[in-house]
């Protein structure tokens, strides 16, 4: 990447506010960046799923949900939902094995890209990345053991509640002390499903109830919690550590 271009400036900035970058100096995370493709992608653009075989995937703006889908039945489940910082495919990036799990923008999106091979070696080339790397994979573990503990142990009701905390600011908006919720506020009742283990209707029905008991607003398409502590009991006890 050509040091005189802005997507580059732009690509060291944002990345010094991402876990995966903490620690590292800016001298070494432009050298890093330096590295890399700058890419882009069209929100619900269709990208091949091995794409990650080659190189690894670093979020500069915009989300993108990872996707599971059954070729029987055509159901499909979202495992994580990625945005500024994030990477994409941790688990091809620590076995080189195959991953078939579906990348899905839903917004425009900047990344870079960088060889997977390379990416493999800056592990081992930069302590302070090496450092943050692990608690960032330790995250994403434990992503996936609460999905599938909730997929078991609770109901549809509660899994979307969970997914609205997890997602929800600590601290409400000064003027209308709502509390915002970040980046699956403006997300269709189909990703949504997707996102609990469910489908479109069941959550649409579940979403208008939260509505109709004040608990959640929408506003100008955006999600917004009006009663956080209503929310929090509609949670299992061990989601309400999480605010």
């Amino acid at each position: 990447m050509n040091e005189q271009n802005a997507y580059y400036e732009d690509a060291c900035q944002i990345l010094e506010h991402a876990s995966l970058f903490k620690g590292v100096d800016r001298d070494t995370r432009c050298s890093m960046v330096s590295e890399c493709q700058a890419v882009t992608w069209k929100k619900a653009e269709t990208l091949n799923p091995d794409i990650s075989m080659t190189y690894l995937y670093i979020i500069l703006e915009g989300k993108m949900k990872v996707t599971q889908v059954d070729p029987e039945s055509g159901r499909s489940v979202s495992l994580f939902l990625l945005s500024s910082g994030d990477i994409f495919d941790t688990f091809t990036l620590l076995d080189g094995k195959e991953h078939i799990v579906f990348p899905i923008p839903m917004s425009n999106m900047k990344l870079l890209r960088i060889p997977i091979v390379r990416a493999r070696e800056w592990i081992r080339e930069f302590p302070k990345f090496n450092e943050a790397f692990l608690p960032y994979l330790g995250e994403q573990l434990r992503q996936l053991e609460s999905f599938s503990q909730s997929l078991v142990f609770h109901d549809t009701t509660t899994r979307l509640a969970n997914l609205i905390l997890h997602h929800t600011g600590q601290h409400p908006d000064e003027q209308e002390g709502h509390y915002p919720v970040r980046l699956i506020n403006n997300l269709s009742h189909e990703s949504l499903a997707e996102l609990i283990g469910s489908v479109r209707s069941v959550v649409s029905t579940q979403m208008q109830k939260l509505k109709e008991e004040e608990i959640i607003l929408s506003k100008r398409g955006k999600l917004v919690v009006k009663d956080l502590k209503k929310l929090m009991q509609r949670c299992d006890v061990f989601c309400k550590g999480k605010i």
